[in-house]
């Protein structure tokens, strides 16, 4: 039987976690394979320790054992409580058990490599970890396609908040509930209180867009269209209300 895991080993498989998408969580990533190294395990065992966090992520939808360790229920539990103070802890621990190297010295893909040193590098390295968790989050809840207009190529997708990032707290900024998942040129409109969405989900547009013949005309053409509904988390109602009365322009 294999050895237990322990707290600072689960918070760092917990970070990495974060920061992958569910495609990559696989033995053969090698940030997975660098963690594995570290920590003494095998590749196949940190996956499947991905897979356990992921079952009890209640974000998304997983298959870890049906028995798995209770440390993967309660590092949920203590980031409900903590949420960013946990994932700084939990990116410092990973960060340590990676050093920017695996076990034949090469240098492994993982974000911190770049970051500067000192606290601002766990800071930013943070920000990163959950920016990356809430863009994975709305690639799956929107199956990749821009839920304006369908566009499905995914390096023109970006993450939208409804609720602004520097205005949500910690969970608020990575719930797939608090965004949109939209192409850059309707994100940019979104984020500038060009365009909104409704309760009844759909897209409206600012009346402070010219409607003159020109592209503009374009833009216009999506008002009051019905949008691309998510899989499973739909956006939540308070969300919707604070970018009417604080972002949107009317």
């Amino acid at each position: 039987m294999g050895r237990n895991w322990s707290w600072e080993d689960t918070l760092a498989a917990f970070a990495l976690y974060f920061y992958l998408p569910s495609g990559q969580q696989t033995k053969q990533n090698k940030d997975v394979i660098a963690l594995a190294d570290a920590v003494g395990r095998t590749p196949s065992s940190v996956a499947l320790k991905l897979g356990n966090i992921k079952a009890w992520d209640p974000m998304r939808s997983g298959k870890g054992l049906a028995h798995g360790s209770k440390l993967d229920a309660h590092v949920w539990e203590e980031y409900d409580a903590k949420g960013n103070e946990l994932m700084q802890q939990a990116v410092s621990l990973l960060d340590a058990r990676l050093g920017g190297t695996n076990a034949e010295g090469d240098e492994v893909g993982y974000l911190l490599v770049s970051v500067p040193e000192g606290h601002d590098r766990i800071v930013e390295a943070t920000t990163r970890v959950n920016q990356s968790y809430f863009r994975n989050s709305l690639l799956e809840n929107y199956n990749h396609q821009c839920c304006f207009t369908g566009m499905a190529i995914d390096t023109l997708l970006m993450a939208s908040h409804i609720k602004p990032w520097a205005a949500s707290d910690s969970r608020e900024k990575v719930s797939p509930d608090n965004g949109l998942l939209l192409n850059a040129l309707h994100d940019r409109a979104f984020d500038q209180g060009l365009m909104t969405i409704d309760e009844l989900m759909r897209i409206r547009v600012s009346s402070t867009v010219p409607r003159d013949g020109s592209y503009n005309d374009w833009l216009w053409s999506f008002d009051k269209r019905e949008m691309r509904l998510p899989t499973r988390m739909r956006p939540r109602r308070d969300f919707i209300e604070y970018h009417n009365d604080v972002i949107f322009k009317g």
